[in-house]
């Protein structure tokens, strides 16, 4: 199954993503394990509005350097974060760069959204360094598609 089924009170439930990457002779089995992956996901985002993801096949020191760039980011002046933005004129799906909640907000986080460079919908920090060249970081990350 794609995701736990015990999830109690206060847990955080699991998803796991390995079927959206399976390859394999059996198209059909693909298929439907990737139906029920999809399902996990669509319900854990419904009823938690959130999830784990398990079997992603991101190496553990990939993610290590990502939330390394995030400290890194959410540490600087807000000057600075706030150069992540949106390209001028852009189309981008989502408010693409950098935010904060506003103060009438129960949630005070502040966020990044940032997409592909080469899609050009947000312009790039020149800090922290790393930020928008990590190229194993990006192409782990892109090859999940999610």
């Amino acid at each position: 199954m794609a995701a736990t089924n015990n999830v109690g009170a206060g847990a955080l439930p699991v998803v796991d993503l390995a079927p959206f990457l399976a390859t394999g002779d059996d198209e059909g089995g693909v298929a439907r394990a990737s139906a029920s992956a999809t399902g996990a996901v669509r319900e854990a985002c419904r009823d938690y509005g959130f999830f784990r993801a398990v079997n992603h096949g991101v190496p553990a020191e990939l993610m290590a350097r990502a939330l390394e760039l995030s400290a890194a980011f959410f540490a600087l002046p807000d000057e600075e974060k706030a150069k992540a933005r949106p390209v001028e004129g852009s189309e981008a799906p989502l408010p693409a760069g950098y935010a904060r909640q506003p103060a009438h907000s129960a949630d005070k986080n502040e966020y990044l959204l940032a997409f592909d460079p080469q899609l050009g919908f947000n312009l790039y920090p020149d800090e922290p360094s790393g930020f928008r060249s990590d190229q194993e970081l990006k192409t782990a990350i892109t090859r999940l598609k999610l």
